[in-house]
């Protein structure tokens, strides 16, 4: 259901796509040089249009997702209490403009817990510095009261290298109902990387966002597309994993000698494409890291099915050779690593498969996980781990 936040401006988040703006809002470079706004007007958010900070459809090509990395549920603000005045701070929306740091270190409190110092300087001092925070992370209250805000023009400002800055109570118009905690100033993320869209959460500075280039450092648009590009080839690797192993089976090679030496082919195989497997993911990790969320969509999705066909079609079968009666027969080393293998793999295999469909908008709203960052960390680690038991059958099982 769409939400809108209320003002005669209006900004339009649009699916996967662009900012577009309508209604009487002033449009601003980082110089504060005035921008041509007349009209409607389509502005950039996946960092990467030749034509900042206007949309040239670069989206499109590049499989740019708008989606929300993190649910609403992971914000809200954090009350500091005073003696006269209560700080609030929504991390989950801060731009990292650093003006609270820079300006009252002694309110402000970097490395240190609490963060927030309400008493740490002159009352007036706090409430002069709340309202220049840009992205309404900061706001205060007076006696559990909230102040009364003065009217701004309606107006965006494209910060250099950041965030646009938008004033004056422009209504936002989202798809998924989250509004901004303040209507009279937010900031929306323009370098395609935050995890909280459309709010700016900073991860500009991390990826190293530069507003003055067109495509940004680290985006390739392949053939096709990156989204048909990558389906195409993913396409193509899984058929071709489900391919080799019927036909090794097929052809009755599965216990022929393999090329890695003493071992079987099928279990030569088995561990090469779990190398690749480990090391695909751990470069869809760094995709995300560098803020190609769409990259990292399609990446982190090919592996994890690739996975799956290992699992059905090798290793599930593969646990014969390691069958129980009893708890008594997992005491040799070469029976229990297997099994703990099985667990870990198949514990992996589940949130794996869970994280993808998340991320492909395959999983109801009120089903998504709220912590997927950090499930996102165990089950890259769950993969690894995996991999070295992996390693660890195929030297008892064949070299030992």
């Amino acid at each position: 259901m769409e939400r809108t936040t209320t003002g005669s401006a209006t900004i339009d988040v649009r699916v996967d796509g662009p900012y577009v703006v309508s209604g009487d809002c002033r449009l601003y470079d980082a110089d504060g040089n005035a921008l041509p706004s007349r009209g409607s007007l389509a502005l950039c958010r996946c960092g990467n249009s030749s034509r900042k900070p206007y949309c040239d459809g670069t989206h499109a090509k590049i499989g740019f997702s708008g989606m929300r990395h993190a649910t609403p549920e992971d914000g809200g603000a954090t009350a500091y209490r005073g003696r006269r005045i209560t700080v609030h701070d929504d991390r989950a929306i801060c731009a990292h403009a650093g003006i609270c740091t820079d300006t009252l270190p002694g309110v402000f409190r970097m490395g240190k817990e609490p963060w927030i110092d309400a008493d740490g300087a002159a009352a007036e001092a706090v409430i002069a510095l709340v309202q220049r925070c840009p992205s309404g992370a900061l706001s205060y209250s007076i006696d559990g009261m909230d102040p009364t805000r003065e009217s701004q023009e309606p107006a965006i400002f494209c910060t250099t290298n950041g965030p646009f800055r938008v004033t004056g109570g422009v209504a936002l118009r989202t798809t998924d109902g989250v509004m901004p905690r303040l209507s009279d100033r937010y900031t929306l993320c323009r370098c395609g990387g935050s995890k909280n869209k459309p709010y700016c959460d900073g991860t500009h500075w991390a990826i190293g966002f530069d507003s003055s280039r067109g495509r940004q450092r680290g985006v390739f648009v392949p053939p096709l597309g990156l989204r048909r590009f990558g389906w195409a080839l993913g396409a193509l690797l899984l058929a071709t994993v489900i391919a080799t192993v019927i036909g090794i089976e097929a052809a009755g090679k599965w216990s022929a000698r393999g090329f890695l030496g003493k071992a079987p082919l099928i279990a030569d195989v088995n561990l090469v494409l779990h190398l690749l497997l480990v090391t695909g993911l751990t470069f869809g990790a760094w995709l995300a890291r560098r803020g190609n969320i769409a990259a990292h969509r399609y990446n982190q999705t090919i592996w994890v099915l690739v996975n799956a066909a290992l699992v059905v079609l090798i290793m599930a079968p593969g646990m014969e050779n390691a069958a129980i009666e009893s708890l008594a027969d997992l005491a040799p080393v070469h029976y229990w690593v297997p099994w703990l293998h099985a667990l870990v793999g198949g514990a992996t295999a589940v949130s794996g498969l869970w994280l993808v469909l998340q991320m492909n908008g395959f999983i109801p709203r009120r089903f998504q996980l709220r912590a997927w960052k950090g499930l996102m960390r165990a089950t890259l680690a769950g993969y690894w781990l995996v991999a070295a038991l992996g390693v660890a059958i195929y030297y008892l099982w064949f070299l030992r």
